[in-house]
């Protein structure tokens, strides 16, 4: 499988997801600095999550069949270099519509790396995907916790945002590099007959259970996206808190999510993944209802925010788990549809909700990302029965 040991091969990629999260968790924090450097308003700079999710989408969706083809190293290391490119053009660039271009880029290495890293360390523990994978996102969502702490600093120092973007930008490179060096590759389709890879792609993509999860995906993935997008100016504009505070409250949000990966990693011995999900989904629901009572409050929201991100945390990596298994001879494709079902929501859902944000009171936005909830667990009630109603060996065989 490597050159290296499965260990440093998943150390290389919690490395990869830790300087993604921390690009990620950054955006919401810059975004002011970002509508300066182009001067244009919130509402309108809020459209490079669009444009990020738009690239992650489309690379996601051929990602996974290119990692079935051709291995996950090469996708891999192309996707790496594609996120340094980007993120050099967004912290140079002071025009909105190439803002938007080198986003739609970065996008595109964004969805392209986290296909073929999940799949990477999938393969690397198949027997403990769902503690691995947990584990692996516990690196995304710590990466997430630390750069809007950096970036507090930065501000309060006087210093860009950006620069942790410059960071992510060279880390990126190097990580590629490593990959180079120490991962081998190894296409799924090479040991395939041609005949069983074009008779297992059409049959894959019918699968209904397939389709659900990757909607309820999509729900998650905008919900998470747009609190940890709008959590510091929600809080700026309900609570009254300066940039810099809200900045340590969308810190903490995404540090909460990287806490609950920690409690998917210890749960996913004793819980099957379809149960975890449940009760990450239910817990939710109570943090975003909790998040209602108290919008316009400071600590008491602040608390009903960290109670939601400690219940998405282990929703990604589990969902992500659950679908390798399920489709355990096409985990490129369905892994691949599934991560762009998340991109669709990343690219809509954040939008809208920062537009809600900025036109409507508060608590509008926190009535919109509850109704996103609901959405979520209704998906996850239809996903559990039409498993239940499946036969495994069919879901398995497809």
């Amino acid at each position: 499988m490597t050159k290296a040991s499965p260990k440093i091969i998943v150390a290389i990629t919690c490395l990869v997801f830790l300087v993604f999260g921390l690009f990620n968790g950054s955006i919401g924090p810059i975004v002011k600095e970002l509508s300066h450097q182009t001067n244009s308003t919130l509402g309108a700079i809020g459209g490079v999550l669009t444009f990020l999710f738009t690239g992650a989408l489309i690379s996601m969706f051929v990602a996974g069949p290119l990692t079935d083809r051709f291995g996950k190293k090469i996708v891999m290391v192309i996707s790496l270099l594609f996120l340094s490119a980007g993120l050099v053009g967004l912290c140079l660039t002071r025009s909105l519509p190439l803002m938007f271009f080198f986003f739609f880029f970065t996008g595109l290495g964004q969805g392209g790396m986290e296909v073929s890293g999940n799949l990477v360390v999938a393969e690397a523990y198949p027997k403990n995907n769902t503690g691995i994978l947990n584990l692996l996102h516990f690196f995304y969502g710590f990466g997430a916790f630390i750069g809007p702490a950096f970036i507090s600093l930065a501000i309060s120092n006087d210093v860009s945002g950006k620069i942790v973007l410059w960071f992510a930008s060279g880390f990126f490179v190097v990580l590629a590099v490593l990959y180079i060096i120490l991962y081998m590759n190894k296409p799924k389709s090479a040991s395939m007959p041609l005949s069983e890879n074009k008779a297992t792609r059409v049959s894959v993509y019918r699968s209904p259970l397939l389709w659900f999860t990757g909607i309820m995906l999509l729900t998650y993935v905008g919900v998470e996206f747009g609190l940890g997008s709008w959590a510091t100016t929600f809080m700026e504009v309900s609570a009254r808190l300066p940039i810099q505070q809200g900045a340590l409250v969308t810190s903490a949000y995404w540090g909460f999510i990287t806490l609950g990966r920690l409690a998917g990693l210890v749960l996913s011995k004793k819980l099957k993944s379809l149960q975890l999900l449940g009760v990450a989904t239910i817990g939710s629901l109570i943090g975003v209802i909790a998040l209602i009572i108290f919008t316009g409050t400071t600590s008491a929201a602040i608390v009903s925010i960290m109670v939601i991100g400690l219940c998405f945390g282990t929703v990604y990596p589990t969902t992500i788990a659950f679908t390798s298994d399920a489709f355990i001879n096409n985990q490129g494709k369905a892994v691949g549809l599934v991560s762009t079902f998340g991109s669709i929501g990343g690219l809509t859902l954040p939008w809208m909700a920062g537009i809600i944000l900025e036109k409507y009171p508060p608590l509008t936005f926190v009535i919109f990302e509850t109704a996103i909830i609901i959405a979520m667990l209704a998906f996850f009630i239809w996903i559990r029965v039409t498993f239940k109603n499946t036969k495994t060996t069919e879901i398995l065989t497809q």
